[in-house]
């Protein structure tokens, strides 16, 4: 009798385990891909044009995003940070793949050869090397004492950083510090130098050259202090600084171009402005303060029978409607669609 009874425990033992083995894997719906994300103070939204789905990582994963802040893509990932991780999620389904830990307050990465990030992490003052295949953080590079990196742009085998200072004109900076990556077949993560540009660099463009948007000193509560933003123009490789201009504007950011880096664009305290890229020729072109910038060219309907392509602005009302998207289109100086989502704006990327 016993043996009978030892049989039936192991038979249904096999059988529960079999019953494990079965259960198929959880599937997750492809209900993304192709379209705009918007980055919020809540978490990720997606626009594929038409409708707007809030807070897709919560609603696949049940978890929130802690503060997240920017957001790229990399073959079928998107890659967003947040203060203290860079979380990674498949972007057809939005399912979370890796957390990487670590940071103190990342603000920028960037990928780099060898599968590899740089993450520039504004609470340590360095740039941290995270290896993709392992996750790990693998080494650092310190941008400086007491500096405050914001942002990173990388071409051919060198990365940038660029220290953005603080409000205080007591903590102004005007460094900005290059990182070596590779070598041919060798990575690298070699500190090679750093040069001083504008006041406050916050953001750059490198297409025909390297140029970098400096802030200027802006601190609303001592106006009498503020001072011009300014745009820099530097020699990569050599790292020496060609010319610094002032643009008569104060607290511009958020630098970005046309496709071939002939108009430059960015905001600023006075609205949202473009101008050449020796920068000449600053002009307001809508006149909303912002402190989200995405420039995309388009297609767009002309006319009935014509169609033409534009830069196509996307914007956010910082002051009034900070959780409104607006799409300009710069050829008909018109407003052509209002994104709105649930929670403030902080980034904007296109899939």
């Amino acid at each position: 009798m016993k043996l009978i009874n030892y049989l039936l425990i192991a038979l249904v033992f096999v059988s529960s385990c079999k019953k494990e083995e079965d259960d198929p894997a959880p599937t997750f719906a492809k209900d993304y891909g192709d379209g705009m994300y918007i980055v919020t103070e809540n978490g990720v939204s997606f626009y594929d044009g038409q409708v707007v789905k809030n807070q897709i990582y919560k609603q696949v994963n049940g978890t929130t995003l802690s503060n997240p802040k920017k957001i790229k893509f990399r073959g079928t990932k998107a890659y967003i940070v947040t203060d203290n991780q860079i979380v990674t999620a498949n972007v057809k389904t939005f399912e979370s793949k890796e957390i990487i830990d670590g940071f103190v307050n990342a603000t920028d990465f960037d990928f780099v050869d060898f599968d590899r990030l740089f993450v520039v992490d504004k609470g340590d003052a360095k740039v941290k090397v995270v290896d993709l295949v392992s996750l790990d953080i693998t080494s650092d590079i310190e941008t400086g004492d007491v500096t405050n990196p914001s942002f990173i742009i990388s071409k051919w085998y060198r990365s940038f950083i660029l220290n953005s200072g603080a409000v205080a004109d007591s903590l102004k900076d005007s460094t900005i510090v290059c990182i070596d990556y590779s070598d041919q077949a060798i990575p690298l993560a070699d500190l090679m130098g750093s040069i001083e540009v504008g006041k406050n660099p916050n953001s750059a463009v490198f297409i025909n050259n390297f140029n970098i948007l400096c802030k200027g000193i802006y601190d609303p509560d001592n106006l009498q202090w503020n001072t011009f933003s300014s745009l820099s123009k530097v020699d990569p490789w050599n790292m020496e600084l060609d010319w610094n201009v002032p643009l008569g504007v104060y607290n511009a950011k958020n630098l970005t171009s046309n496709t071939s880096g002939t108009v430059f664009f960015f905001t600023a305290n006075s609205g949202v402005h473009n101008m050449y890229d020796d920068g000449s020729s600053v002009t307001t072109i809508i006149p909303i303060l912002s402190d989200v910038l995405f420039v995309k060219t388009e297609l767009y309907a002309v006319n009935d029978t014509t169609n033409g392509y534009s830069n196509m602005l996307y914007i956010n009302d910082a002051v009034y409607n900070p959780n409104i998207v607006y799409k300009f289109n710069q050829a008909t100086a018109l407003y052509c669609d209002t994104i709105v989502v649930d929670s403030p704006v902080k980034d904007i990327a296109f899939y």
